[in-house]
């Protein structure tokens, strides 16, 4: 067979920096594997930790882990999917599937699980191998541009269906409007929850996008208090739940007085490093604290449901659209 060659976008050694587009061989799929040709692939917070070596990584490896495209090839053994089927696929590559939560389906959780993008080869490249059991269909009329953003999409899936459980009538709190927090934001509004959406001056942008994706209120807190305006909003006891998605300090002490008595804390953003909080307050007023990581087996579903029903616009969260050589 002739040998080809790829381009690619790679971590090539540890390190800030140290990320290199490449030439390197076109992968083949094993057993229970699918190749995918990439159509189209998001480039996610984590990656850029990658490039500054904030996130850990096993280089070189090429990066890239929300991602759509097309069955190209099938390793011995798939017969689920056929070359040409518009697919997406959860990033966990590796994982021990014995344990209790590979079992769950909350795979994530699997202390052998390495994914795509910084564990294993990911998808900023022409192909991208994948085990068949973590590919899912593309619902017809949803395009690949779109789909690109399922791995997002069932993260908030998982953040607000599975782990928090938000209801109609909820007054929701969603601290941080990068694209988690404006997806997460949709799947509130998809759940009938209000939402008051929370950035800083340098989210003007998103801000205003926010109020367009079905925010009741957008608020910079570098020009209003934030507990003030969430006082009068939610009728004065304060929000029933609110996402913590902007990983900093600030921000989750916002949150936690933003919340009512007996509310509840949903930590989605990632700090990165020790803080300290006013945590007597989860103690006197009976919060709620939940974590929320990535997703699990049974987010992917809904959320490709939520893409295909437009309950989740996708369009304008893209920002641009470039090649693999830009």
């Amino acid at each position: 067979m002739e040998d080809r060659g790829m381009k690619a976008v790679m971590k090539v050694r540890s390190g800030p920096g140290n990320v290199e587009l490449r030439d390197v061989p076109e992968p083949e799929p094993g057993p229970g594997q699918v190749r995918i040709a990439v159509a189209a692939a998001g480039v996610c917070g984590t990656d850029i930790h990658i490039l500054r070596d904030e996130f850990p990584s096993r280089p070189p490896v090429i990066l890239g882990h929300e991602f759509s495209g097309r069955v190209d090839r099938l390793g011995d053994g798939v017969a689920e999917f056929a070359p040409g089927d518009s697919v997406v696929a959860m990033p966990a590559a590796v994982r021990c599937g014995r344990c209790r939560y590979c079992l769950s389906g909350d795979i994530l959780m699997c202390e052998g699980r390495r994914s795509i993008g910084h564990g294993v080869d990911g998808a900023f490249a022409r192909y991208v191998v994948v085990p068949a059991e973590m590919v899912h269909r593309v619902p017809q009329g949803v395009p690949l541009r779109h789909a690109a953003l399922a791995e997002p999409v069932a993260v908030a899936v998982h953040a607000v269906s599975e782990r928090s459980k938000v209801t109609a009538g909820d007054a929701v709190l969603v601290s941080g409007v990068g694209p988690i927090g404006l997806l997460i934001l949709q799947v509130v509004r998809a759940h009938g929850g209000r939402v008051l959406a929370a950035g800083t001056a340098r989210d003007g942008r998103r801000l205003e996008l926010a109020r367009r994706l079905g925010a009741e209120r957008a608020v910079d807190v570098d020009e209003e208090d934030l507990g003030t305006v969430t006082r009068a909003w939610s009728g004065g006891d304060g929000v029933d739940v609110a996402f913590e998605c902007a990983g900093a300090p600030r921000s989750l002490d916002a949150c936690l007085g933003a919340l009512r008595r007996i509310g509840t804390l949903v930590q989605v953003g990632l700090m990165g490093r020790r803080i300290e909080c006013d945590y007597e307050q989860v103690a006197m007023h009976e919060l709620g604290v939940i974590g929320s990581y990535g997703s699990a087996r049974t987010s992917w579903p809904r959320a490709l449901q939520f893409l295909a029903q437009g309950r989740v616009q996708a369009e304008p969260m893209i920002s641009d659209v470039l090649p693999i050589t830009a």
